[in-house]
């Protein structure tokens, strides 16, 4: 019972955390903006979004007023209770982080305030940064676990008062243990401690197992009914004796006809062996099934912690995306009037601020990827120039002991694939070779073009042209007994916490989806080579120069409805389209798009974002189809999950952030499709 405590203390210990997290994220982008907050309180409400733990985030100045909130109406964060949080603050300095007692809301739930202090330089306190706490959410996953009718899982603080209760009941939320003196002297000694102690519900005596959390003011208890547990004990004590009984007798018998069937003896004395080797066998299958059981519980965490990271990075890098397409559809404007009034020097120091954007949106990128919120955009690319473009992502990684050596082949085919995720492929399986050497070693990253006859196995890539990279280590190499599951989620050789098991899965999952095949080889004490292939792209890659001064690009006469609900991404849009000669109209919503549509059918093309509140960009999209089905749709989209289910045939998508360049192919591509149909029609 202590271990499955300790089991619902660290995933109570994670759902809590990413809430802290959460709430000091919150605290530092409105610190980070101050005085201009337009726009804050949506971008916090995205945030939590799909965060079923936190209900709310609240931030206020000293005297309580709200300066940022993701809740108008204050149903999730009483001002009552937020005035107490302050109160303390002021009383006791050294106070940090808080949490609150519970208290009621709507639909007859519990929440709890979690609070940090924002102290201004001058040491006095300047606001408080608050979290709303789902208790509800707690319960709901107590419950999932299958205790006995007579169980029971208690969320508290450290002074005993109730949080969360399965099975719940109301009565005893916001009740204390505090005043109990088993729990009291438990907490007093140590984090964690077994006892028998009387309900405060039911009055029964119940054996508790109580762990506190390092990290937080909170405790867990699990508890079941002394009773139950002893008359499970003694089923088993008198079975025990039952058991002794017989085997005693099964002695006298044996040492009475000792005398007289020595045979007998020596069977008797054989199957007592067989026996013991079945129950030895019996108890290493009832071993591996522990140790089974403990790795699944080890892999749940770690899943959920990549989980959890992955969403405040998939978030973090779409609200970048919407800040650079700002930042660089602006340069591209600046550099478009620079080069007519031929100012070099302007335009010089434009295209070095073009760069940098660049520069950002490509480390964006490969966050998304990280957190598997975009999907794969297969191209022509050339993988040499894809590697040239790592070397100092790869070195910085590598430190001083490990060394990279390229050998790239001069006349590489182009593949064809997603250059975001190949290159994290690369850096996945790079950093794997730098584990395996601890004492340093050379890392060869080899290209080559490669043939395959016919196809390895039966769901694998078929016979034709393929780019191959090999990544090879002199490192320790990999057992032969293992080699077989170095690409199963979640295998590691690695210390626990070290690796999350999930690279190689990766890398496998990322080839196969490209639809290339990954190998392995590898010889103890001589290294590992991991070959990819890749395949080959039918047509050349698109050059990308050096040059960051804007292409002069004119685009036929269309009229472009472009819907947005970031003020500033939908403005630096409508002017980059107009630049290139479009006819734009601009709005913030998919209801206002509709109205538009019914006002002027004369609309060539629905060019809108797929990630918006109220109405999204594939609702609009097929109510607009409905209104004028000759309309092309472009949807933009700084990330989604499932982008590929709300397409349609024709429709094209458009990440951020773009230039004017990648604008207007992807417009001009949509009307040369629609001008195609409209011929064949």
């Amino acid at each position: 019972m202590a271990r499955l405590d300790m089991v619902f203390a660290e995933q109570t210990g994670r759902a809590v955390e990413a809430v802290d997290l959460l709430v000091m994220g919150a605290q530092e982008t409105v610190q980070a903006q101050l005085p201009r907050l337009e726009g804050v309180d949506e971008m916090l409400r995205r945030r939590i979004r799909g965060v079923r733990q936190l209900a709310a985030i609240l931030i206020v100045n000293a005297a309580g007023r709200p300066i940022a909130s993701t809740d108008p109406d204050r149903a999730t964060t009483p001002p009552n209770l937020v005035a107490a949080l302050l109160t303390r603050y002021r009383a006791d300095p050294r106070a940090a982080m808080l949490i609150s007692p519970p208290f009621r809301v709507a639909d007859d739930r519990w929440n709890a305030l979690l609070a940090h202090p924002i102290w201004a330089a001058d040491g006095t306190l300047s606001g408080v940064a608050i979290g709303s706490i789902n208790l509800a959410y707690f319960e709901d996953f107590y419950r999932a676990v299958e205790l006995n009718e007579n169980g029971a899982i208690v969320l508290t603080l450290r002074d005993g008062t109730v949080l969360a209760r399965f099975p719940h009941v109301d009565t005893t939320i916001g009740t204390s243990f505090g005043n109990l003196p088993p729990f009291t002297e438990v907490l007093a000694h140590g984090l964690a401690g077994t006892l028998v102690m009387p309900s405060p519900v039911d009055g029964s005596t119940r054996i508790t197992a109580i762990r506190a959390l390092r990290a937080f003011p909170l405790v867990v208890m699990v508890s079941v009914e002394q009773g139950r547990i002893l008359s499970d004990w003694r089923r088993e004590a008198l079975a025990l004796v039952a058991g002794a009984l017989s085997l005693g007798g099964a002695v006298v018998v044996l040492l009475l006809s000792l005398s007289r069937r020595s045979h007998d003896v020596e069977q008797l004395l054989a199957e007592t062996h067989a026996a013991h080797d079945r129950a030895e066998q019996t108890k290493d299958r009832l071993l591996e099934q522990i140790a089974e059981r403990e790795r699944a519980e080890g892999e749940l965490r770690q899943a959920q912690r990549i989980e959890a990271i992955g969403q405040l990075t998939g978030g973090v890098a779409h609200d970048f995306n919407n800040l650079l397409t700002v930042v660089l559809g602006n340069v591209e404007i600046l550099q478009r009037r620079a080069m007519r009034h031929d100012t070099s020097g302007l335009a010089d120091r434009l295209a070095a601020i073009r760069a940098a954007a660049e520069r950002g949106a490509t480390l964006t990128g490969h966050l998304l990827a990280f957190a598997r919120r975009q999907p794969l955009l297969p191209r022509a690319i050339d993988l040499n120039a894809a590697i040239h473009g790592m070397r100092d992502l790869l070195d910085s990684a590598l430190g001083l002991g490990t060394q990279i050596s390229l050998r790239l082949a001069d006349d590489l085919w182009p593949t064809m694939a997603d250059q975001s995720q190949i290159e994290l492929v690369i850096l996945n399986l790079v950093l794997n070779a730098r584990d395996a050497m601890p004492d340093g070693g050379i890392i060869t990253i080899e290209t080559t073009n490669h043939m395959l006859e016919r196809a390895r196995f039966a769901d694998g890539p078929p016979a034709g042209d393929y780019v191959r990279v090999i990544i090879r280590d002199t490192g320790i190499g990999i057992p032969p007994e293992i080699i077989g599951r170095v690409f199963e989620p979640f295998f590691t050789t690695k210390p626990f916490g070290v690796g999350s098991g999930l690279g190689l899965s990766q890398v496998f999952g990322t080839t196969r989806q490209s639809g290339g095949e990954v190998q392995i080889e590898s010889a103890i004490g001589r290294g590992t080579a991991v070959i990819v292939d890749l395949p080959r792209a039918g047509t050349m890659p698109l050059l990308q120069s050096s040059d960051s001064r804007p292409e002069s690009l004119t685009g036929t006469s269309a009229t472009i409805l472009l819907v947005d609900d970031d003020d500033q991404v939908r403005a630096v849009t409508a002017a980059m389209l107009q630049d290139l000669g479009y006819n734009v109209r601009h709005v913030d919503c998919g209801e206002a798009a509709l109205m538009v549509m019914a006002q002027d059918a004369a609309i060539d093309i629905l060019l809108t974002d797929l990630v918006m509140p109220g109405m999204t960009g594939s609702r609009l999209a097929a109510l607009a189809r409905a209104q004028l089905p000759d309309l092309s749709v472009v949807f933009i989209s700084g990330y989604a999950d499932e982008i590929e289910s709300a397409l349609e045939p024709g429709d094209r998508v458009i990440r951020k952030p773009f230039a004017a360049a990648d604008l207007y192919r992807t417009v001009e591509a949509a009307l040369g499709e629609r001008q195609r149909v409209s011929s064949n029609a």
